[in-house]
């Protein structure tokens, strides 16, 4: 990093009033390339930056704004066309200082590996997201950037074109767009934010980014003409902020005045006589969260992602991802179980009647939570698919709150556009989650395979009565892992534990036939990556370490790591499980 560079970005940052005490922090170079650090003590609470959204890059303040509208280009694709716009113009770029920054410090992304080199990261399912994202990067590259650049000449010259725009211009601003773009509100949605991007992720961060989100849709701002205009249209029972009535303003205005003026003391801390709006900055925030320390690093945390997303999309990932998973295709599962009933027909059947109404047994709460953890939101934006599933908590699914679901299910039916965002995720794809346990779907569909021929009929005709079967199941999950972490953890907890209700013979029957059809789905995903219940997690990150990698490759040995203890973990989970019947 050039040293003229930094401070002309930092001019550049003072300049369109982004806020920093220079006293208080700094930027420099750090262990992972430009980070922000603490030059005093700092206490929790402390607002180290703010960036007012004036000066945030994206779609909607581009010089070509209204090129991208016209043309319905957004997301990513728009995103990294604008900054490619704006750093083709130079200086006569508002953002010339800070995309000259991102020049000097481009990321390490494993697509810019070559083809040998991401063989070796085959292995692991970052490979298939590598390969996946350079396809779609082409791909957009031929069907959206290459012909809107030849559709408006007069802005891109075939010299401009040839200097900026080529497929390698395009990879390169994908991978910054990729590694910081932030998601800022419903006007802009996602952007580059200069000076909060270049806060670090830390597993345990100590600051956290805060932005006002509830924008008008139109023009951006907090409160204007045209959010007033959907208001009159909206119910008077939706929930806004109250404005206060302009009468009784000017009676409490007036009120004031009056106090003040025969001497009384005027509470200078109310604000109710200033519109709500007055009280909402309308900036890009890194508050703390922690006291930090002279001389540390102010990081914050990028999401709940595994780390062959955070790989794919940051270039890096994380020692002992908590957040790791390991996907399991559904006909591996069929297999599974035809192995073991020896009926392809019947397992056939029974998976088909689960696609089609699992839904009524997966609420609201854990589909805005797959939103939450999937790599398409937190603070970042990433519209490349990845697969993400149903993980589980332990928790009741309440037989009337199912119901409700079930009829809200058959309304949204018979609306056909929300008939088209209904495959919001892989219907084909589960997971086996960090500690080795099945995610929820997958533990499921397995019951709804091997659960006797009566269980079936009722669970099929009646709601409550599946709801009650795979209440238990969840029930005897919870109550399972928790044992176990008891077991790891050589618990002196005496508070006694809920009992499981014994299982008849059918019960046992359909526990076995999970148990046996997970561990050949574990045992079958296992010997793709070499893994035994001889090998451990310890031992490989050992031999990782003494190998010498750096880098991206040493990151996508990592995520080989985090996916083969997932694998671990699961062998020895299940297998104990097995053991105990």
């Amino acid at each position: 990093m050039k040293h003229h560079t930094l401070n002309a970005f930092l001019t550049w940052a003072e300049e369109n009033n982004i806020h920093w005490d220079k006293d208080a922090i700094e930027v420099r170079e750090g262990k992972h390339g430009l980070g922000i650090y603490a030059k005093k003590n700092l206490d929790a609470g402390y607002e180290a930056i703010q960036v007012p959204k004036s000066i945030v890059l994206s779609v909607e303040s581009t010089g070509i704004a209204n090129l991208l509208e016209e043309e319905d280009i957004e997301g990513y694709a728009g995103l990294t066309l604008a900054c490619m716009y704006e750093f083709s113009k130079g200086d006569e770029s508002v953002w010339s200082a800070y995309l000259a920054l991102l020049a000097e410090s481009r990321p390490q992304m494993p697509s810019d590996l070559s083809a040998d080199a991401r063989e070796l990261l085959k292995k692991s399912e970052v490979f298939g997201d590598i390969e996946t994202d350079l396809k779609d990067m082409q791909e957009d590259y031929d069907t959206v950037i290459v012909p809107f650049l030849e559709k408006h000449p007069e802005v891109f010259s075939a010299e401009i074109k040839a200097k900026f725009f080529s497929f390698e211009d395009f990879k390169t601003m994908t991978s910054h767009v990729s590694s910081r773009a932030m998601d800022v509100d419903n006007f802009h949605i996602s952007a580059l934010v200069p000076f909060a991007d270049i806060v670090n992720h830390n597993s345990e961060p100590n600051s956290d980014y805060l932005t006002h989100e509830e924008v008008c849709e139109v023009c951006g701002a907090i409160s204007c003409e045209h959010m007033d205009e959907d208001e009159d249209d909206e119910d008077e029972d939706d929930e806004a902020p109250e404005l206060a009535a302009d009468e009784d303003k000017k009676k409490r205005t007036a009120a004031k005045k009056a106090e003040a003026a025969d001497g009384a003391d005027v509470d200078d801390d109310d604000e109710d006589d200033e519109d709500w709006e007055d009280d909402i900055n309308d900036t890009c925030d890194i508050v703390l969260d922690d006291d930090v320390k002279k001389g540390e690093e102010i990081t914050r945390h990028y999401g709940p992602f595994p780390n062959k997303i955070f790989l794919s999309k940051y270039g890096f990932a994380e020692v002992d991802n908590e957040h790791d998973t390991v996907t399991v295709q559904l006909e591996m599962v069929k297999k599974a179980a035809e192995s073991i009933l020896g009926d392809p027909a019947l397992v056939e059947e029974r998976t088909k009647w689960f696609l089609d109404t699992e839904d009524i047994f997966i609420g609201e709460d854990d589909e805005d939570e797959l939103e939450e953890e999937g790599c398409c939101d937190g603070d970042h934006d990433h519209d490349h698919a990845h697969a993400h599933t149903h993980k589980h908590e332990k928790k009741d699914i309440e037989a009337g709150e199912v119901e409700v679901e079930a009829e809200e299910s058959e309304s949204e039916d018979e609306d056909s556009d929300d008939e088209d965002e209904e495959e919001d995720f892989p219907r084909d794809i589960m997971e086996i989650m960090h500690d080795g346990s099945i995610d929820d779907r997958l533990l499921m569909l397995l019951n709804v395979l091997f659960m006797e021929k009566e269980q079936f009929a009722k669970v099929e005709e009646s709601v409550d009565a599946a709801t009650d079967y795979f209440n238990d199941i969840f029930l005897r999950r919870a109550i399972e892992e928790d044992l176990a972490a008891d077991d790891e953890e050589d618990s002196d907890d005496e508070q006694p534990k809920p009992e499981l209700k014994p299982l008849d013979d059918a019960g046992r029957r359909v526990r076995k036939n999970v148990l046996e059809a997970a561990l050949q789905v574990i045992r079958l995903r296992a010997d793709a990556y070499d893994v035994s219940d001889k090998t451990t997690a310890e031992e490989d990150l050992e031999l990782l370490n003494k190998a010498g990698l750096t880098g991206t490759l040493y990151y996508g040995a990592l995520c080989v790591l985090g996916e083969k203890k997932v694998l671990q973990n699961a062998l020895k989970t299940y297998t104990k499980f097995h053991a105990e019947l």
